[in-house]
């Protein structure tokens, strides 16, 4: 299955996996060109991994509504206690300048985001979120996101966790702010 225009991604399923042949060759040395590149093909998450390889997932319908709800949960605990939450389109700049990473849904603290200078703003925040939550999509290994969010602890956040709503499993790591309670069933059924 393939779909091809003019200026469009060429999308190919083979063996169930997803392949993405983008209009934009994959050279993304600077935060410009990953910015660039996440502009020129719409619909795709880019993240940046430290040896400077790029990683492309587009969400499946059932996928964004699970990254929904878990990013709704920290809407909601952002209302009551401050900071700021964050959908999976945010990128996070994590050890120093070369990975990027964007977890389905997260969220800071205000005491860091005022940390943050208006250039480190306008920009990936240098920090690993406070909270960070990764949802394990069909393509995904559980193991996979179960190291995506050890890395974030690694990284700097206080709480982090991996959902795989195929089996229903969740891996928490770090210790979760407090008063934020999080319904995995909810996120998982969404």
């Amino acid at each position: 299955m393939s779909a091809e225009g003019a200026g469009t991604p060429l999308v190919r399923v083979e063996h169930g996996r997803m392949s993405v042949s983008l209009k934009t060759p994959l050279v993304l040395v600077t935060d410009d060109d990953l910015v660039r590149v996440s502009k020129e093909n719409p619909g795709y998450q880019f993240e940046r991994e430290r040896d400077g390889s790029v990683i492309v997932s587009p969400t499946s319908t059932n996928g964004a509504a699970k990254e929904g709800e878990a990013f709704a949960q920290l809407y909601a605990y952002a209302k009551k206690v401050g900071g700021k939450a964050f959908s999976s389109s945010a990128g996070f700049k994590l050890d120093g300048d070369l990975i990027v990473k964007s977890p389905d849904a997260s969220w800071v603290s205000q005491a860091r985001i005022e940390t943050l200078t208006p250039e480190q703003r306008s920009g990936f925040w240098p920090l690993s979120p406070d909270v960070a939550i990764e949802v394990c999509s069909p393509c995904d290994s559980f193991a996979t996101i179960v190291e995506k969010a050890a890395a974030y602890i690694e990284s700097g956040s206080a709480y982090s966790v991996a959902i795989d709503p195929r089996t229903r499993r969740v891996e928490e790591f770090g210790v979760p702010p407090a008063g934020l309670t999080l319904d995995f069933d909810a996120i998982i059924d969404a």
